[in-house]
């Protein structure tokens, strides 16, 4: 097993994905937020996302899990030998607080994950024509033209924008 499919395990072991379990879309999807966003508290898995249809999107990452799935499966364990240091352990709490859904709107995680990274994708790494520094009316509108299923859920948006805000994450692209 190399040390980048090592590494990913261990991550995996933390975000709750320890078993590989991304039979479906929702799993999938949900493995593709978490990594994103783990990346955002300083943890640089080299993992690259463009815009895709739910969000924010890195095929390699895929490529990665499924590869390391198969690799589990075969026998090799070789990840056992290893563990995360404390400060990297440390920074999964951040991403514990973005994945937290809110109380006070219903929300499933994979589409709360999706928001989020959405929202953070479109702020710091879409391109803008120019534009620096787009606000939060400019991206949820960027947002709903991508994703008219989020039209109804400004307060929802609202809710993670505060959340990226909170975090630090809405005046730094990461927190690095």
């Amino acid at each position: 097993m190399n040390s980048g499919h090592i590494l990913l395990k261990l991550v995996l072991d933390e975000i709750g994905f320890g078993e590989i379990k991304i039979d479906s879309f929702i799993e999938r999807k949900v493995l593709q937020k978490k990594i994103y966003l783990l990346q955002l508290t300083g943890i640089d898995l080299g993992y690259r996302s463009n815009w895709y249809l739910k969000g924010p999107y890195c095929p390699a990452l895929a490529g990665e899990v499924f590869s390391l799935r198969e690799e589990i499966k075969d026998g090799d364990d070789e990840f056992k030998d290893y563990e995360l240091n404390s400060a990297t352990k440390e920074k999964f709490q951040t991403l514990t607080e973005m994945a937290a859904l809110p109380e006070h709107l219903p929300t499933r995680e994979d589409e709360w994950l999706e928001l989020v990274a959405s929202l953070h994708y479109l702020k710091h790494i879409a391109y803008w024509g120019g534009k620096a520094n787009p606000d939060f009316e400019e991206v949820f509108q960027k947002l709903v033209n991508s994703k008219p299923h989020f039209k109804r859920k400004k307060d929802l948006a609202k809710a993670a924008w505060r959340r990226l805000d909170e975090l630090g994450l809405i005046a730094k692209k990461t927190l690095r």
